[in-house]
């Protein structure tokens, strides 16, 4: 009789106790905000540098070069479907985004051209001088 009990007692899933750790690790000891994975490319006289920010608006998108890194930091806000719905389960992060792409030598400034399409940012840089 006590083996049934046991048994039927709702123990938590694989994966709801890897989300449950991951979250506590990342709440516990996380030093700022997440930073999302970055993909650098350099084409001819350009750097391109391709960030993952899915849902995220590019009003909510600052972008700076400074001390030799492109500075990203985005805001990803809470959008519910409808204003009457309640979240029952949030899993994606929210709030402060940060990244900093170190950069080589010999950029300008300011990057040239930075567009937001399918929840990738892609920030285009100019190279000046000898590579």
């Amino acid at each position: 009789m006590r083996w049934e009990l046991a048994t039927a007692w709702p123990w938590p899933s694989v994966e709801e106790i890897e989300r449950r750790f991951e979250e506590l690790i990342r709440d516990r000891w996380a030093t700022g905000p997440p930073a999302p994975p970055a993909d650098v490319f350099v084409a001819g006289e350009s750097i391109w540098v391709e960030l993952d920010l899915p849902g995220v608006e590019i009003t909510d998108v600052h972008v700076r070069t400074e001390a030799g890194c492109l500075w990203i930091e985005a805001m990803r806000r809470p959008r519910p479907p409808s204003a009457s719905a309640r979240a029952a389960r949030v899993e994606r992060p929210r709030g402060a985004l940060r990244r900093a792409v170190p950069l080589p030598s010999g950029l300008q400034a300011q990057p040239v051209e930075v567009t937001l399409e399918a929840g990738v940012l892609r920030v285009r840089l100019h190279r000046e001088g000898p590579s």
